[in-house]
């Protein structure tokens, strides 16, 4: 009898630290009906229903598939490294490129309760109306994107869906996130050196409230960076949208530092540069 009851509970310490260490069931994301796990996101209506039905149905696809890895790219002197998370069922961020660079337009999820706080982030200036592939230095923005380019050198934003992977402080960029896109739109990002970062000049200028265009990435005010990242990064999803922005590409599938710099519009320059912040 004493040996029974001893296997017995050694049986239901197993069973307990099964249950204990048992990952949660997927969501259950209702993209038409707006909907995670039954609880409606966003009930004030501040993303476009049509934007946060394309990016809820990109988490439902994406969601589970992210292992835990590093991904690699080499920089000419030097070696930079992504650590990718499974994807968080806690959060999610939708980004309206159409919206106006002046207005907040990163939305940040709840997917608990569906509550939605929002944040400027840019676009890249070549993405803007004002873009040209010579354009080379800042350019001031004040309307909304109206393309996006999976190309190296394009300096324009990517669309799709993204996973949020670690932080890290190069000394003059503190706080930035790398970031790694999940679809065939965006799956040159991180090689692309696609990162959120804080830029001084997305605080609207005072005389006529312009901010400033990237050259892809995802930059925010200073006073909103460590907000957006301490939600997202190590696993935290984020769509940029809509993909209806997004022009063809050869660069578009490929998903290696080999294969994405194969087809960059300025295979002159060599070895893709590390822009600030990378």
């Amino acid at each position: 009898m004493t040996v029974r009851r001893g296997l017995l509970a050694a049986l239901l310490a197993l069973a307990a630290g099964a249950c204990a260490t048992a990952p949660l069931p997927p969501p259950v994301v209702n993209a038409a009906a707006l909907t995670v796990d039954g609880v409606r996101m966003d009930p004030a209506g501040r993303i476009a229903p049509d934007l946060l039905a394309e990016a809820l149905g990109a988490y439902a696809r994406h969601y589970g598939t992210v292992r835990e890895r590093t991904l690699v790219f080499d920089f000419p002197t030097r070696r930079v490294e992504a650590v990718l998370s499974p994807i968080r069922r806690d959060v999610m961020a939708v980004v309206d490129f159409r919206l106006p660079a002046t207005r907040p337009r990163l939305f940040i999820v709840d997917l608990g309760d569906g509550s939605v706080i929002a944040h400027r982030v840019a676009h890249g200036r070549n993405s803007d109306a004002a873009g040209d592939i010579a354009l080379s230095g800042r350019l001031v923005a004040t309307g909304g994107a109206v393309r996006a380019s999976n190309l190296l050198d394009s300096n324009e934003s990517a669309v799709g869906a993204y996973v949020a992977a670690n932080t890290y402080d190069d000394g003059s960029w503190p706080g930035s996130m790398r970031l790694h896109g999940l679809d065939a739109t965006n799956s040159c990002a991180f090689w692309r050196a696609i990162v959120l970062h804080q830029a001084a000049y997305m605080t609207p200028d005072t005389d006529k409230g312009e901010v400033g265009t990237s050259d892809g990435c995802l930059a925010v005010e200073l006073a909103s960076r460590p907000v957006v990242t301490g939600l997202l990064a190590n696993g935290g999803f984020l769509y940029a949208g809509p993909a209806a922005l997004h022009v063809p590409s050869a660069a578009d599938g490929r998903d290696s530092q080999a294969a994405c710099e194969a087809v960059r519009l300025k295979p002159e320059l060599g070895p893709q540069v590390p822009p600030p912040g990378a």
